[in-house]
């Protein structure tokens, strides 16, 4: 029969300070990672977890100088990069409309030849018409192409004419004449350095929700944060009005504490130990990238924590983790019972045999929240973590060894790791 006979049992005896860090995206955008295994949650070493976002202010509204194409903002508290950040008020914040220059051609599917990336800022020729411009932007899913006039002549008014790139790729079929663009997303945001700044989305003649594409929100650099949106739906010079700003949190704002996360102190999964981090309530949405997307990534999410560092407990025995335990009940009901299982989580404990009861270096952290590792063979990897408050009950015998019940209580059960 197996015993615990070369057994032992490890407390956290201390902390290891680690620096504000990002923690890092699982992939899923929902679990963020540190690199350290545990996470401590005694007291004053418990972590601090600080999203990107908006903590109070930043109100987008229209700017009260009555000029127009600009906004003013309200002071705000933010996180920025890990640091609790005041951002002033600011005005006058030039938002600009579409460019009057910026013709949208829409091409036919028969044909048609994806564009490049190579292809931006090409010159683009009709066939009939003659008429030229600037490649500015494209999207191939829905074959439309931002093209800056070479002069105003030039609005590609033939609706069947071939369209190509001088020494480029893309090529194709009008599918009705050039339209100017009237659409266009202009973001509010703070940049890296504190300061609010406007970022331009690409214009086009509906909006989309993609980040990026033609009509859509503009990619937000990764070091900023978004904190509101404004939306033009035609390109002639006009105040902006509250209708054109939109400021739904999680949606055109990111706010620090949308949406809601919790903290695994550790990630034990099928009995192999990850990353302690931080679970968001649900995915941040990838709306960063400083290479218009060509890699993106959601708002960063830093925090700072302290590791654990362990000590053996000597002459401890009887470990007990804490663990689930079921009970029924049953109402007698015509012709029979009616039951129901309720789970209750039961204490941890351990007993130690101390030197003088007083001076044991573990006897300081009674009331802690502390880690405990134990392995039921010291020789081997697999082993128990739990983490709970230590409780302690001390026996002083006048004929016998001086004693202390342990307990740990503990918020959830002890874990098994095999690796």
């Amino acid at each position: 029969m197996p015993s615990a006979e070369n057994a032992i049992l490890y407390y956290e005896a201390g902390q290891t300070a680690n620096a504000r860090t990002a923690l890092t995206d699982s992939g899923d955008h929902t679990l963020y990672n540190s690199p350290d295994e545990l996470w401590s949650a005694n007291g004053s070493y418990a972590p601090v977890v600080l999203p990107n976002g908006v903590l109070t202010g930043g109100a987008v509204s229209p700017a009260v100088s009555g000029s127009s194409d600009v906004v003013d903002t309200a002071s705000l508290i933010c996180n920025l990069a890990g640091v609790e950040t005041t951002v002033a008020a600011d005005t006058d914040i030039s938002c600009a409309r579409p460019d009057a220059t910026y013709i949208i051609l829409t091409l036919a599917a028969g044909g048609y030849t994806n564009c490049v990336a190579g292809d931006i800022g090409k010159t683009v020729s009709g066939g009939t018409t003659g008429d030229t411009g600037t490649l500015i932007a494209y999207n191939n899913t829905t074959r439309q192409w931002v093209v800056d006039q070479t002069d105003s002549g030039d609005v590609f008014d033939d609706d069947d004419e071939a369209i190509t790139i001088g020494s480029g790729t893309g090529a194709g079929t009008m599918n009705g004449v050039g339209v100017a663009a009237t659409h266009k997303i202009v973001s509010i945001t703070v940049n890296s350095s504190g300061a609010i700044a406007a970022v331009a989305g690409t214009e086009g003649l509906a909006f989309s929700e993609t980040r990026g594409v033609i009509g859509g929100p503009p990619w937000i650099p990764t070091t900023s944060i978004e904190i509101a949106q404004v939306r033009y739906t035609a390109s002639a010079s006009a105040v902006v009005t509250t209708d054109d700003i939109f400021d739904v949190p999680g949606t055109h704002k990111e706010m620090a504490t949308f949406p809601g996360y919790s903290i695994q102190y550790a990630r034990v999964t099928n009995n192999v130990q990850g990353y302690a981090g931080v679970d968001m309530d649900t995915a941040l949405p990838v709306i960063h990238s400083d290479n218009s997307g060509t890699a993106s990534s959601t708002k960063k999410v830093y925090a700072t924590w302290y590791e654990p560092t362990f000590a053996e407990l000597p002459k401890a025995t009887d470990f007990k983790r804490p663990a689930n335990s079921k009970s029924v009940s049953s109402t007698q009901v015509y012709g029979g019972t009616v039951g129901s299982v309720s789970t209750s989580l039961g204490q941890g404990g351990f007993t130690a045999y101390p030197t003088d009861g007083v001076t044991d270096g573990f006897l300081a952290r009674e009331g802690q929240n502390l880690w405990f590792k134990f392995k039921p063979d010291r020789l081997k990897d697999p082993f128990i973590l739990c983490q709970g408050y230590l409780g302690i009950t001390d026996t002083f015998p006048a004929g016998g060894a001086i004693s202390v019940a342990c307990t740990i209580s503990a918020e959830s059960a002890g874990l098994r790791v095999n690796s």
